[in-house]
């Protein structure tokens, strides 16, 4: 079973960098010139370093997936100024125009929609290979090597990650926070979805959006629903793609 643990992307990267510093200032130096700016570009936010939380002993255990490992973290901002910004990206990597998706249907994925662990959304997607989910491991790192068609929404703060390459597997599964409503970014993945030639199947039930899609063999699928805090949740689950 995949180790999970819920912690901000930005953390996991401070940690990757080895913020053990306690002195703000020296961590906010190392965090700013060491940032690898691949990461920082995939994950689309800025880098943040607690002093409290990376002197903590156990700074790297998420990394490492040492056991589930929950952090106090900065509250994600959800102002009306990063949520205008976050869709004006988004806007500009979708090529200048976000075509919205079509008006739903009523329908889930029910194993999508009741899955806990990453392993249970993987499920939820066929694609090649075979048991890719039982397989997959968690890493951040995955969420680098996400296909370009279906990256993490702009400003939107990476939960979970796990992948797997092994026995024809290509999967990816990415859990993630935004300030952004849900149809904003189902509108986002029906654009980049659409302009790289997948079909798109757009669906509503049970608080959720729901995106899915072939092309050829690969599979992939999007949902997004408002937490009680008000944020967007959303999961990508993308095999073969």
């Amino acid at each position: 079973m995949l180790n999970r643990f819920v912690v901000p992307a930005s953390l996991a990267v401070a940690a990757t960098l080895g913020l053990a510093a306690c002195g703000s200032d020296k961590a906010e130096k190392i965090a700013g010139q060491g940032a690898d700016p691949l990461l920082s570009h995939a994950l689309a936010g800025p880098l943040m370093a607690d002093p409290d939380l990376a002197s903590r002993k156990h700074a790297l255990a998420g990394i490492a997936g040492g056991g589930p490992e929950v952090v106090e973290f900065p509250l994600i901002e959800n102002g009306a100024e990063t949520i205008a910004a976050a869709k004006v990206e988004a806007v500009r990597l979708a090529g200048g125009k976000i075509t919205p998706a079509p008006v739903p249907g009523d329908g889930s994925n029910p194993a999508l929609r009741d899955a806990v662990t990453a392993a249970q959304r993987a499920a939820s997607v066929k694609g090649p290979g075979s048991n890719c989910g039982a397989q997959a491991t968690f890493d951040m790192a995955w969420s680098l090597r996400l296909p370009q068609t279906f990256p993490i929404y702009p400003r939107g703060h990476l939960i979970e990650a796990a992948g797997n390459d092994g026995n024809g597997c290509r999967l990816r599964v990415v859990r993630f926070v935004s300030p952004v409503e849900p149809v904003a970014v189902i509108d986002f993945y029906h654009t980049l979805a659409r302009a790289a030639h997948y079909d798109a199947r757009h669906n509503q039930a049970d608080g959720r959006e729901l995106l899915e899609g072939s092309k050829g063999a690969a599979v992939y699928a999007v949902q997004a629903r408002v937490r009680e805090d008000g944020l967007t949740e959303a999961d990508i689950v993308v095999n073969g793609g």
